[in-house]
């Protein structure tokens, strides 16, 4: 996903876990858990997150990761003084990703589910995945408002409202940190429709918390949002249609 510069409120761990799920990383002095996540943590180089686990001397130094090769190779670093490179991995075949640490010790990252790339921050695929259409994605109708809305122009609308274009306030991500909801909406465990699964339903009208908002491969808006229902991604907007207020009223 495309990174969306705003005044961010820091996710809990869970909402931002749900970007990728969870991996085991693994050394000769130790290993645990992690996420990654697409919070820049410096310039190409985004946040690990460990939680708090006891990973080993090794490990525990990690804080930052960055994908090449188009994400078949994850390079890891710590950030905790500077910027200092530890190691990488590479994906195998069967979907492992193998390599070593700086100093030659051998370093292994799975997927808790089994094989699967790490989503690109900068696109939100999966390594080996290409963009859909809207058409293409059979669940992509469940993220539409229950209402249509036609676009009045060249502006964008509420969804299932017809009328006057959307104010410009409720356009894009929200800066005081709260979304309501217009319309019956997904909540999805990634932003986006893309390889990703609903994991709850959020009500027309709900108050939510809001973070991290990105947009996907085209062009849409999602926000990770914290609920009654549940953590996890909503469709803020897309090029026709704005789904949640940027405020609560």
């Amino acid at each position: 996903m495309r990174p969306v510069a705003f005044a961010l409120l820091a996710l809990l761990p869970g909402v931002a876990a749900a970007e990728t799920g969870r991996w085991s990383l693994i050394a000769e002095s130790g290993g645990c858990e992690v996420a990654f996540l697409p919070e820049a943590v410096d310039d190409g180089i985004f946040f690990v997150d460990r939680g708090d686990a006891d990973c080993g001397p090794d490990i525990s130094r990690i804080t930052g990761y960055g994908l090449n090769d188009e994400g078949a190779v994850v390079v890891f670093y710590s950030t905790l003084s500077g910027v200092d490179l530890l190691g990488q991995v590479s994906r195998a075949d069967d979907g492992v990703f193998t390599g070593t640490l700086r100093g030659g010790k051998p370093l292994r990252l799975e997927h808790k589910s089994g094989p699967r790339g790490i989503a690109d921050p900068a696109t939100g695929l999966l390594t080996g995945e290409s963009p859909v259409t809207m058409e293409d994605d059979p669940e992509a109708e469940a993220d539409e408002p229950l209402a249509s809305a036609a676009p009045q122009g060249e502006c964008l609308v509420y969804a299932g409202q017809e009328g006057a274009c959307a104010d410009q306030a409720d356009l894009g991500p929200p800066e005081g940190g709260q979304l309501q909801v217009l319309t019956r909406m997904n909540l999805r465990d990634q932003g986006t429709t893309q390889g990703s699964s609903v994991v709850g339903r959020i009500e027309a009208g709900a108050c939510l918390t809001a973070g991290f908002c990105s947009e996907d491969g085209e062009g849409r808006l999602w926000c990770g949002v914290q609920g009654a229902a549940g953590q996890g991604f909503i469709l803020k907007q897309d090029d026709k249609t704005v789904f949640a207020r940027n405020t609560c009223r």
